[in-house]
């Protein structure tokens, strides 16, 4: 025992004579773990090119993102504490932070965003010499309502009840963007609801072989659905976007968002906002979704009280007044 202690007081000694004179034992930087989705997806590069930011111009912190199950599990790990900041969907962020769905009678009232990233539109489409008019004429019809269980088939389903439709009303068709796609493709459905970022190489594949024309969301509509679900927030997709698109299409979109839990220190979660929008171009050059990440739409979709460091950095550039 003895030997022990005189070896660990050797080594002490050693590690201080080796040091230069008036030297301290530099602490290790803080780590923080960012939490994305599957491999395959954007969110796992985009947590990437975050991290990789906080490393270049954040002293004191080391980042690293991996790959997760996405929004609820990305939550619940905040929460805990396993991860600093992650992304999440709009609309499971809400209901957690209300306490509602996966976290039904356990709200969340910790939980804080950081900021808005790009933007995923809800998209009702048809044939372009479909008699189908607008989205209330969709009633007894073949409608394309995304995989079943999916982010689609949820926002479907919320925007179809906002115009008093349900399943009951018409013929649902459980089918993913690219399923949707081959069968209006072969006239199997009369109706294609997608969410997908604009422009959807999808939909640029099908408007080469047949027109198509969207069903709006009148602003209107859609003004009073952002009141009630702050998750989707009005959009308008200028004409032109697709091949023989002559009208700007007005629709719904929710953005995805980078979540926190509210004892982040305000001074780091505004420096990773300045790392973020100060060098953006950077992020720009990983995805090409990325450039629609703007310190404009920032703070778009935001379903949950935004972290004080942010509020702060908004403010100072002029976002939030």
């Amino acid at each position: 025992m003895q030997l022990m202690k005189t070896a660990k007081v050797l080594t002490i000694l050693f590690i201080c004579l080796a040091l230069p004179l008036g030297a301290q034992i530099v602490k290790a930087d803080e780590r923080l773990s960012i939490g994305t989705a599957s491999t395959g997806g954007s969110w796992y590069p985009l947590g990437g090119g975050v991290a990789n930011m906080i490393n270049k111009y954040i002293k004191g912190y080391y980042a690293s993102a991996h790959p997760s199950g996405a929004s609820i599990e990305n939550i619940r790990a905040v929460m805990k504490g396993s991860d600093a900041l992650a992304l999440s969907m709009p609309d499971a962020a809400f209901h957690a932070f209300e306490g509602k769905g996966a976290f039904e009678g356990k709200p969340q009232k910790n939980l804080r965003g950081l900021f808005s990233t790009y933007p995923v539109d809800i998209q009702f489409y048809v044939l372009a010499e479909s008699d189908i008019k607008k989205i209330e004429d969709v009633k007894g019809k073949k409608v394309a309502v995304g995989a079943p269980g999916s982010g689609t088939e949820k926002m479907a389903q919320y925007v179809l009840r906002v115009y008093g439709l349900t399943y009951d009303d018409i013929d649902e068709q459980f089918l993913s963007a690219t399923e949707t796609t081959a069968a209006m493709k072969d006239g199997n459905i009369d109706v294609g609801i997608v969410t997908l970022g604009t422009p959807a190489p999808t939909l640029m594949d099908l408007t080469t072989q047949r027109d198509i024309r969207f069903l709006n969301i009148e602003p209107e509509t859609a003004q009073k659905i952002n009141k009630d679900f702050p998750a989707y927030f009005p959009r308008t997709i200028k004409a032109g976007t697709y091949k023989n698109m002559k009208d700007d299409h007005h629709t719904l979109a929710w953005m995805g968002l980078f979540v926190v839990k509210a004892d982040m220190s305000e001074k780091l979660a505004y420096e990773i906002l300045k790392a973020v929008f100060d060098h953006k171009d950077e992020l720009d050059k990983i995805h090409a979704k990325f450039k629609l990440i703007t310190l404009e739409t920032a703070t778009n979709g935001m379903s949950i009280p935004l972290h004080p460091g942010a509020v702060k950095f908004f403010k100072e550039r002029g976002v939030l007044k």
